[in-house]
């Protein structure tokens, strides 16, 4: 018996292909730019998220001292009255001259809504939020960021009143009222 030729069998067989190791190459490849483009979209901020990053990176806050105020507050059952030290957190650098500009009416608004409070109104937390509230309320519409503001008037602590009508939300500009000081004596 004759040895078969290990020539001739190459010979023989048909020539391997590389098709199939190419398209396995590709199809890896195709499956990976896939993945990575998912997670690319999925890792990647949304255009809202990175305006609003933008925009508080850009501006950093200032605080503006609007004054130290002593008032008398209404009567109660004796004479009281309040210290209070108040600041502005803006966040429109431009606001700071004009604040300055109308300080006298700011000062004169400030001073009549806090003579027109009760100490109680003032002893609780929400109290002081809501003379918070109303300050930038009122300077706001002085600074000409809001249409309208509510009427400064006294109203007895356990009279029974009717809420505010609301008033247009301010643009851009004073972010919060804040207390420095606070005392009622």
């Amino acid at each position: 018996m004759a040895k078969p030729d290990p020539a001739a069998e190459a010979v023989d067989q048909p020539p391997k292909s590389k098709k199939k190791l190419i398209m396995i190459i590709v199809a890896v490849v195709i499956l990976l730019a896939g993945g990575g483009a998912a997670a690319y979209f999925l890792m990647k901020p949304s255009a809202k998220h990175e305006t609003k990053a933008a925009e508080d990176t850009k501006v950093p806050p200032k605080f503006v001292e609007i004054g130290t105020y002593t008032a008398n507050l209404m009567r109660e059952d004796t004479d009281r009255y309040l210290q209070i030290g108040i600041s502005l957190k803006i966040t429109d650098p431009d606001l700071e001259e004009k604040i300055k500009a109308q300080l006298p009416e700011i000062q004169n608004t400030v001073n009549l809504l806090l003579q027109s409070k009760y100490p109680s109104q003032l002893s609780t937390v929400e109290g002081k939020e809501k003379l918070a509230n109303q300050i930038k309320e009122q300077i706001e519409f002085i600074m000409g960021l809001r249409k309208s503001a509510p009427p400064i008037h006294s109203v007895a602590p356990d009279a029974e009143t009717q809420p505010a009508p609301p008033s247009a939300p301010a643009k851009k500009g004073i972010a919060a009222v804040l207390f420095t000081s606070f005392i009622i004596q």
